[in-house]
């Protein structure tokens, strides 16, 4: 810290030398050495004693100190607005309410499913003493019991000779039935591939007639149609007798016609016969028969042999599934417990979406807007907005380069643009932490708090203030023009003060400072005359 001192000292006296020496070398040498031309005077203004503060000046706009907007929890049709614009409220009052039709079903349903829930669980809910889920469970045991049973008649079985005698009785009479089956079956097997047989025949015919119709048409024998010569066999000497070669054309046409036409005909005859004797084949009556064949089989192998190991193999699964639907029951027995609470719960939130169809104040307020009319549907949206108008607060946008003249706590003086004549007082309570950006513009945003605000009315919403933040301030406080200072270093400054005449340089303690005046802390006194260059002050 000493080192710190002495060096500061060092500097000075550095500076004044330099001054000084600076001083006399352009009073001694330079000035003689210049043309003489008139100069110009040196101003100077007096260390006075007065009132200095420096502040950031900004736009301010009156917002609630608080403000909620409220909605419904949930949508419907809007039966009663209790309040307006303007309304005062109190908390815990009623703002509006919906139509509470469909919450008051909502409720009843939950509660029928609470009495459900309890007739499940709880044996005292019903006349009979007891709860569906204990009949479960009872209905449960007696399977597994039942199943127990039957798997133990498997494992301990012997044959029954009645029994043994009946199936191969059953088996006979299978058997009997399978063949007379089989008999039909082969016949009309028999049937239906004699109609196949004619109507592959009746194909084959059809195909050569319109092979013979195909020849007769060919547009290759038009030319005979025009031809009325008798045709003459080989060797007869003209003129010769018979067909003409036009008469030989229009028979062979119109025969070849005839001939694919009953083709045709003896197809589709064919065809219908066939289906027709397809169709009347059931071999179902066989397959039945010889299901019931293997049906007395079986059962005579098990009258003789007993139980298959697939059989106790599927008994014993049976008593592993009861085993588990009894287990299940008793499970689901506790977990009917579970259901109750649920619809416990169910009833308490059906009992909340009823009250949800009141629209309540949290605090008290007033009411700012109201976005519906009765018989209106509202959603969950915002409906009325609510605001804390009791104390005045301000936001106030100020540039980002007064950030260091602002700070919580902060002195604050407000003129309204409505109230020109007054300036209230107030303080800082909050400074954003982030800048805010618009139109290119970026700005430090503060809120600020009003001291009491006099006046039977409140201050509406949006008023615009000029509002001044107080940086600091200073009362009887020596004052100099800001032209007197001259800056050695940074935060270091210096004056001239004319001593006999003359300025000598002398260090200066400065305090806060404005466009105008500087506070002098320490270096000066009052009534002493320093210089301000050329400029003259006031």
């Amino acid at each position: 810290m000493l080192r710190k001192k002495v060096f500061w000292l060092v500097l000075v006296l550095l500076v004044l030398v330099s001054a000084g020496g600076a001083y006399a070398y352009y009073d001694t040498v330079y000035l003689p050495a210049q043309p003489q031309e008139e100069a110009a005077p040196v101003q100077t203004a007096v260390v006075r004693v007065g009132d200095i503060t420096v502040s950031a000046t900004g736009a301010g706009t009156v917002i609630p100190a608080e403000e909620i907007a409220l909605g419904f929890a949930t949508g419907g049709r809007l039966t009663e607005l209790l309040v307006g614009v303007g309304s005062k409220v109190a908390a815990g009052d009623v703002l509006a309410r919906v139509d509470e039709t469909s919450a008051q079903e909502s409720l009843a349903n939950a509660q029928i499913q609470l009495q459900q829930a309890l007739y499940n669980t709880d044996p005292t809910a019903s006349e009979a003493g007891v709860s569906l889920s204990d009949i479960t469970v009872e209905q449960a045991r007696l399977d597994l019991e039942s199943t127990q049973a039957a798997l133990e008649d498997l494992q301990n079985w012997t044959p029954d000779e009645d029994a043994v005698a009946l199936a191969e009785a059953n088996l006979q009479a299978a058997q009997a039935s399978y063949y007379a089956a089989s008999s039909q079956d082969a016949a009309s097997t028999s049937n239906v591939t004699i109609a196949q047989i004619d109507l592959e025949s009746a194909q084959r015919d059809l195909q050569a007639a319109q092979e013979n119709y195909d020849a007769a048409w060919t547009v290759d024998r038009d030319w005979e149609t025009y031809y009325n010569d008798p045709i003459c066999d080989p060797g007869e000497q003209e003129p010769c007798t018979g067909q003409t070669w036009k008469q030989r054309i229009e028979n062979d046409r119109s025969s070849t016609a005839s001939a694919l036409q009953r083709a045709q005909d003896n197809l589709a005859i064919a065809q219908a016969t066939y289906d027709s004797t397809a169709a009347g084949v059931n071999y179902s009556s066989s397959t039945n028969a010889h299901s019931s064949v293997v049906s007395a089989e079986q059962a005579l192998a098990a009258a003789k042999e007993g139980p298959t190991q697939d059989e106790l193999d599927a008994a014993e699964l049976a008593v592993r599934k009861a085993e588990l639907a009894y287990q299940q029951a008793l499970i689901n027995q506790e977990a009917e417990g579970l259901s109750l609470e649920q619809a416990k719960i169910d009833v308490t939130a059906a009992e909340n979406t009823l009250s949800d169809t009141e629209l309540i104040a949290p605090m008290d307020g007033t009411v700012m807007d109201v976005s519906a009319n009765v018989g209106e549907n509202v959603g969950s949206t915002t409906f009325v907005t609510l605001a804390d108008l009791s104390q005045a607060m301000l936001e106030v946008y100020l540039d980002e380069t007064d950030l260091a003249m602002v700070g919580l706590d902060y002195e604050v003086d407000v003129v309204f643009d409505a109230l020109p004549d007054e300036t209230f007082t107030g303080k800082v309570v909050q400074v954003d932490p982030a800048l805010v950006s618009d139109s290119g513009i970026t700005a430090v945003r503060v809120i600020v708090q009003l001291d009491d605000f006099s006046k039977p009315q409140t201050l509406p919403v949006g008023m615009n203030a000029t509002v001044d933040v107080i940086g600091g301030r200073a009362q009887n406080a020596l004052l100099v023009p800001v032209e007197a200072l001259r800056e050695i270093s940074t935060d270091q400054y210096a004056v001239f003060v004319m001593e006999n005449g003359a300025p000598k340089l002398r260090m200066v303690e400065v305090g806060i400072m404005d466009f105008t005046y500087a506070e002098i802390k320490s270096g000066l006194e009052a009534g002493e005359e320093v210089t301000t260059g050329i400029i003259e002050t006031q």
